[in-house]
């Protein structure tokens, strides 16, 4: 683990009143923190549900998180990765115009002059002062956002019912209560904005919009709601205000004008005369990463001590990803040992072997990637993610499956612990895992994630990202997850890619899906997508007819392979529209159709009897159907006997016997017509 250094700064404000209706502060104390050379800064709001900061400093000695703390090392990653790249955070982006924050009196018509076209007042509902703020606000042409830090009463807000034309919204107008919300929204034509949320709570209606503070939030998590956002600072430390302009400037979505704009209401110092604004436009501060390059090298350090030494997570990589050259490996389920499996001299030196999870034929199908293939794909994957030695990855899934596998790779290169979970997946146990272990990343396939919606589990605060793979990612999942704050990103990969070959943004749409950097893509005449590339496979080891294996090459001349998925492309982002051969996931495997009709024909079934369709199912991806024109009584034992020799994932689990099957004039069956 890399060293965490530690500054601790107070910001003094500028207005005797305090900083809201919460707090009568006007002395606010936070950390700017400095590990792998980015920074970030921690400043806890304890009146608004933030543990003290001694207490998170005492989490931060004993490895520990807490929201405020996850959020911290997302930024310090983010952060050392653009100052290793030389370049700002804000490089190609535009940080959006802020509305202007008033905690006290101010000039309305001067500030309309300016540029602002909304304004922020900090008042409850009971404000004697509120009505006359309203006039003169609504005056000057100005839209009015009050915040009321859950301070507020629905009496009072209903008289305030004549300003509604002049009010863009009430934040936290209320302490948070889905019933007492939507009673205010039904007496009243305001727009209602949810910030803060009670620990363990969730909100999925009853507001209009949603304010996202980058220092708390997690933008990714809110990509696929509806409701408009507001990012706005945690009115912390320069750098923490930069972060939360990155964060906004990141946003891929529409957004409403930004809370931004706080560094005025501050005692001046050297990084608050650092940070500056054209009226309602917060300027990226010069410099690398997010900025005060200078000011940040001039601090005194101090190295933050662990309080007791912590025990090294389990982590064991079934392979030497050191040494490239290493002995081959094969890499199969235990459980459903490969036969005829090849010899350890068959594999090539430097390779590791899997067995695809499409071998549901006789014949087994072994994909051959080299080390160096496999480490090329996991090296994009961590600049994807920015993975840094501060994360720790959950491993949910085995190693035999490139899934897995690609999972310890990357954890190699980036230097990050792995944890295990346990070989029986539950839902609840992984994530008390995460909360146990502060992972910050991890993978699973689509019906890992519907258990963990169907069960209503709550992200931890300590992810920042999971990659969903192995199957596609519904919407309607996707939406359910975000729901519940699991910071999920759509892939798209394949075991011949040594894994992933496009993945969603992180802090973009969780299901757009964008090629990786290491890989070339086009469409063929068919429609089909074929790839180029590093990582790409060696070729696939196969049993010849004279019982050697032999390996053979998949690539064309140029090195393109062409996949079975029929795709568009449109730039670098990918999308598909099926497949081109009877194959389907289930369970986060490839299972081909024509092989699971070919075991029912070994289990007695006459030719053109029946066909396999697929049918979508919410949790497995699909479920297979046997349509058969043979009675139930046929059906039912080519069906065991079909099942007894397929792997469980690919098994036949419904029957509709005495079907008549459609057929083309030449008697073959349309399989496109039986669903």
């Amino acid at each position: 683990m890399q060293p965490l250094w530690i500054h601790h700064y107070s910001l003094h404000l500028r207005s005797p009143a305090g900083p809201n209706r919460r707090s009568s502060r006007t002395s606010l104390e936070g950390i700017l923190l400095l590990r792998d050379g980015g920074f970030a800064c921690l400043q806890p709001w304890p009146e608004l549900g933030d543990a003290p900061l001694d207490e998170q400093l005492s989490l931060l000695r004993r490895g520990r998180s807490s929201p405020l703390i996850a959020r911290t090392f997302a930024c310090l990653s983010a952060d050392a990765a653009a100052r290793r790249a030389n370049h700002s955070l804000f490089l190609n982006l535009s940080i959006p115009k802020s509305h202007a924050t008033v905690t006290h009196d101010a000039d309305f018509p001067a500030l309309a002059a300016a540029g602002f076209s909304s304004v922020k007042l900090k008042a409850s509902s009971d404000d004697p002062s509120l009505p006359d703020k309203l006039a003169r606000a609504s005056a000057a042409g100005l839209s009015i956002r009050i915040d009321a830090n859950n301070t507020g009463t629905i009496p009072a807000w209903l008289a305030l019912a004549p300003w509604a034309h002049a009010i863009d919204f009430l934040e936290d107008p209320l302490p948070w209560d889905p019933a007492s919300w939507s009673q205010l929204k039904q007496l009243t034509a305001f727009r209602l904005a949810l910030d803060r949320l009670p620990d363990n709570s969730s909100a999925t209606s009853g507001f209009d919009v949603r304010v996202l503070k980058p220092a708390l939030d997690n933008p990714a998590a809110w990509t696929l709601r509806p409701e408009p956002v507001v990012f706005t600072s945690y009115m912390d430390h320069p750098v923490g205000q930069a972060w939360a302009a990155a964060e906004a400037a990141r946003w891929p979505l529409p957004q409403l004008d930004a809370g931004l704009l706080t560094h005025h209401l501050f005692e001046p110092d050297a990084f608050l005369e650092a940070i500056h604004s054209n009226g309602p436009q917060l300027l990226a501060p010069p410099g690398t990463g997010l900025g005060f390059d200078l000011l940040l090298a001039n601090l005194p350090w101090q190295r933050l001590e662990r309080s007791s030494p912590l025990p090294s997570p389990p982590s064991h990589s079934p392979t030497d990803f050191s040494n490239p050259d290493a002995p081959g490996i094969l890499l199969s389920n235990p459980r459903a040992p490969l036969n005829p499996a090849p010899p350890p001299n068959a594999i090539p030196h430097g390779h590791l072997a899997f067995a695809t999870s499409g071998s549901t034929s006789s014949t087994p199908s072994i994909v051959c990637l080299s080390r160096h293939a496999f480490l090329a794909n996991a090296a994009a994957v961590n600049a994807w993610l920015l993975a840094s030695p501060d994360d720790l990855w959950l491993c949910p899934l085995p190693s035999f499956h490139v899934g897995g596998m690609s999972i310890h790779a990357r954890a190699f290169l980036s230097k990050s612990p792995v944890v295990p979970m346990p070989a029986r997946w539950n839902p609840h146990d992984f994530t008390a895992l995460v909360s146990d272990s502060s992972a910050t990343l991890s993978s699973l396939v689509p019906a890992q994630l519907h258990d963990l919606t169907t069960e209503g589990c709550r992200a931890p605060s300590s992810l920042r990202a999971i990659l969903i793979g192995g199957g596609a990612l519904p919407p309607s999942l996707a939406a359910a997850a975000a729901n519940l704050g699991w910071p999920i990103l759509a892939t798209y990969g394949m075991t011949e890619a040594s894994s992933q070959i496009a993945t969603a943004k992180p802090a973009a749409h969780p299901c757009q899906l964008v090629l990786l950097p290491c890989w070339d893509a086009r469409i063929a005449p068919d429609g089909r997508l074929a790839i180029r590339g590093t990582p790409l496979l060696s070729g696939f080891l196969q049993l010849s007819p004279d019982g050697s294996w032999q390996l053979s090459s998949p690539l064309d001349p140029d090195g393109w392979f062409l996949t079975n998925d029929r795709a568009k492309l449109d730039g670098r982002s990918l999308s598909f529209s099926g497949r081109a051969d009877r194959t389907v996931k289930i369970l986060g495997e490839l299972v081909n159709l024509d092989a699971i009709e070919s075991a029912l024909a070994l289990a007695g079934m006459p030719p053109a009897a029946g066909a396999v369709i697929a049918s979508p199912h919410p949790r497995r991806g699909a479920s297979l159907i046997l349509f058969t024109e043979a009675s139930e009584t046929e059906a039912r034992a080519w069906t065991a006997a079909a099942n007894a020799a397929l792997p469980p994932f690919a098994a036949i689990l419904e029957i509709r016997a005495n079907s008549l099957l459609p057929r083309s004039p030449l008697g073959k069956i349309r399989h496109s017509l039986l669903l």
